[in-house]
């Protein structure tokens, strides 16, 4: 990744390895997928994104430890043969609170 896309974010990104349900607005796009980064507005997700475009909403949810489930929507912000960048747009307290944990503690790990 370019050091000026880096520096354009807002928060650091800590990898991650967390399974996660995407809902897109057709039934047919539903994809269980894997996190490979996640920051305080958003996270990349490591999956087969043709079909997709930027702009779309999606309805996702993952666990964030023991009977711990983030869930909310996002906006797809970047399209590439990687997988999906999406940037979080509907999270309640609970949910913004353990994502800042999660981002904590991998950052912390090293």
């Amino acid at each position: 990744m370019a050091d000026d896309q880096e520096e354009r974010r807002r928060h650091q990104r800590a990898s991650v390895d967390l399974p996660i349900n995407l809902e897109f607005p057709s039934v047919q796009q539903f994809l269980s997928a894997y996190a490979g980064d996640i920051s305080e507005s958003g996270m990349f997700i490591r999956t087969d994104s043709s079909g997709h475009r930027e702009g779309e909403v999606v309805r996702l949810q993952f666990a964030a430890g023991k009977e711990r489930i983030v869930q909310g929507s996002a906006r797809v912000v970047r399209v590439d043969d990687a997988g999906l960048g999406v940037e979080f747009v509907d999270l309640d307290d609970t949910a913004r609170q353990l994502i800042e944990m999660i981002v904590r503690i991998k950052l912390a790990a090293g």
